[in-house]
């Protein structure tokens, strides 16, 4: 394959990429959104956070040591930084953290 070949395909699966970020932008930018749209802004962190939080419990062995404690552990600081705080990035990403540090150093 010749490297002009590859480069105009990820040039053209750039500007395909780019183009369907910014056309949205460009076409409701005068629009007011809908209350639907508002109300998934608005309550779209916290739903994230409930599918991480269902998706990192499917497959704790409750019954076996150490008996889910470092998920349970890390789910409580994911909640409570959220409450604190009210950031998504920053409770996802410490309650992730304190979890790999349970599991790898102390459980």
């Amino acid at each position: 394959m010749e490297s002009s070949y590859l480069i105009g395909g990820i040039i053209i699966a750039t500007c395909a990429t780019y183009a369907t970020r910014i056309i949205p932008f460009l076409w409701f930018r005068t629009r007011e959104p809908s209350a639907l749209i508002k109300y998934i802004e608005l309550n779209m962190p916290v739903m994230i956070m409930v599918i991480l939080v269902f998706y990192a419990l499917k497959d704790v062995k409750w019954e076996s040591y150490p008996y889910g404690i470092a998920e349970l552990i890390g789910v409580a600081v994911a909640i409570g930084l959220h409450i604190k705080f009210k950031n998504a990035l920053l409770s996802i990403f410490l309650a992730t953290l304190v979890y790999m540090v349970l599991i790898q150093k102390i459980l």
